[in-house]
């Protein structure tokens, strides 16, 4: 299983922002990610595993901030980028 980058200035705001602003963009990023509907095009694939990985990250951030992933688990799913 590859990584998923995710820029760390991202990170940083999701970390420490209101825990309600972190499930929102969740909340919205599945919304998104069920409006793709079986990607057809390869443009489509991509656009749907960005936004799968986006969701996923997300997820992951959630579980650290609540105890539930340790941050050195996170790093073995989730790699910070500058990007």
């Amino acid at each position: 299983m590859a990584l998923i980058p995710f820029p760390i200035n991202t990170f940083d705001h999701f970390l420490i922002c209101l825990p309600d602003l972190l499930e929102d963009e969740i909340s919205r990023a599945s919304i998104r990610l069920r409006l793709h509907n079986n990607p057809k095009t390869d443009e489509e694939r991509k656009s749907y595993q960005e936004e799968l990985d986006w969701l996923s990250a997300l997820k992951y951030i959630s579980q650290l901030r609540k105890g539930k992933l340790s941050r050195e688990n996170f790093g073995l799913k989730v790699q910070l980028t500058a990007l």
